[in-house]
């Protein structure tokens, strides 16, 4: 092991102790204390600054001295749908699971634009989409009848399915973005 002496520490006089030293060129070195939590951020116009991450949309971000942990805050992003009915959250997955039974997923009734839906088959009962007034399906070149009456269902087993909502509101369109199998519309 290397031991090294104070006569280091006598070449940055005036730097507190614990900093991290940025080099200024012909000038002296500057010391920057960074705070539990933050790092260095560069900048274009001169020395990095220390700064804390900022956590987007269904993120988190917990700070302590010598750690930083970055977590997702959302909801369950996919479920093991066992029930035979169900109104479907944006931005989440399903497995349609009951057995036998067919499973009704009735679209979000509310969305964004750019939420999503997704239905995986998975028991033999198969899947429909059902729709509140108002809302439909387009797939391709044809749609599903606007309105409580249209509807978007598998026709096998493992047939699957993603959609992005077009429009916002209770009144959503949306659209097949991904399919497998040979999907029924009304």
């Amino acid at each position: 092991m290397t031991t090294y002496n104070n006569s280091w520490n006598n070449a940055f006089p005036g730097i507190a102790a614990h900093s991290v030293i940025i080099g200024e060129g012909a000038a002296a070195a500057v010391g920057v204390l960074l705070a539990a939590g933050n790092i260095l951020i560069g900048t274009t116009a001169g020395d990095p600054v220390p700064a804390n991450l900022t956590p987007g949309a269904g993120i988190s971000i917990t700070s302590v001295t010598g750690s930083i942990t970055i977590s997702w805050t959302g909801a369950n992003l996919w479920v093991d749908q066992t029930t035979a009915a169900v109104t479907m959250v944006a931005n989440t997955g399903y497995t349609s699971d009951d057995g036998a039974t067919l499973v009704t997923f009735t679209l979000p009734t509310a969305a964004s634009i750019g939420d999503f839906v997704e239905i995986q088959g998975k028991g033999a009962g198969g899947w429909t989409i059902a729709q509140a007034a108002s809302q439909e399906i387009f797939f391709g070149i044809v749609h599903t009848t606007a309105g409580v009456t249209g509807s978007l269902s598998s026709t096998t087993q493992y047939d699957c399915v993603k959609l992005r909502a077009l429009t916002a509101g209770a009144t959503s369109t949306w659209s097949v973005v991904s399919a497998v199998g040979n999907l029924s519309y009304v």
